[in-house]
């Protein structure tokens, strides 16, 4: 770690916590979901994907024209299977009388498509 990327590393830190105690809660879970967070953080600062601009320490992280074709390939790609797995739950659960978890399946499978997809899209160079 570099002490110049201190308030980020803070900063990253905070928001891990925070967001790691509204997704599980208050428990010992918490602490390894804000360890993995945190990880992610580490890992697109240190990676090299991107540009980074020591004058910003909260914000240093800058993409480039090549990050924003990956971003936009891999958010196209996850609105396309966030949708198609909407409503083909959503068509499933009407056939079958089920209670419909659709929505909430879909955003999950789309989050993870959107940053699978731009991990192995940053690894190919």
């Amino acid at each position: 770690m570099k002490k110049q990327f201190l308030p980020y590393y803070i900063s990253r830190a905070l928001l891990s916590a925070v967001f790691a105690i509204i997704v599980v809660g208050f428990n010992w879970k918490a602490i390894l979901f804000t360890a993995v967070l945190f990880g992610f953080f580490l890992l697109y600062l240190h990676s090299g994907w991107f540009r980074i601009d020591s004058e910003k320490p909260l914000l240093p992280l800058r993409r480039d024209t090549r990050g924003q074709q990956i971003q936009r390939k891999a958010l196209i790609l996850a609105i396309v299977l966030g949708l198609v797995t909407y409503f083909s739950l959503a068509l499933l659960s009407n056939q079958s009388d089920l209670i419909s978890l659709s929505g909430n399946i879909a955003l999950v499978i789309a989050i993870i498509a959107y940053f699978t997809n731009q991990f192995v899209l940053f690894r190919r160079t």
